[in-house]
């Protein structure tokens, strides 16, 4: 936090994790309509192992 500033409010903090999420949204659909497939298919989160099943790793280059 930047000096002689006052801490963000909890409806700040609520509001700048709802303009995030949003983006997150508006990303994934850019990167589906650029790249091919389905904005799900470009979530962070989602994780798979060399099956392409839901696994508890990271896969960094896409899973190819």
């Amino acid at each position: 936090m930047a000096r002689d500033q006052e801490p963000m409010t909890d409806d700040e903090l609520a509001e700048a994790s709802e303009q995030i999420q949003d983006l997150r949204e508006e990303v994934r659909d850019d990167l589906a309509a650029d790249l091919g497939g389905d904005p799900a298919d470009y979530r962070a989160d989602k994780r798979f192992d060399d099956e392409g099943e839901r696994s508890g790793e990271a896969v960094p280059d896409g899973g190819e």
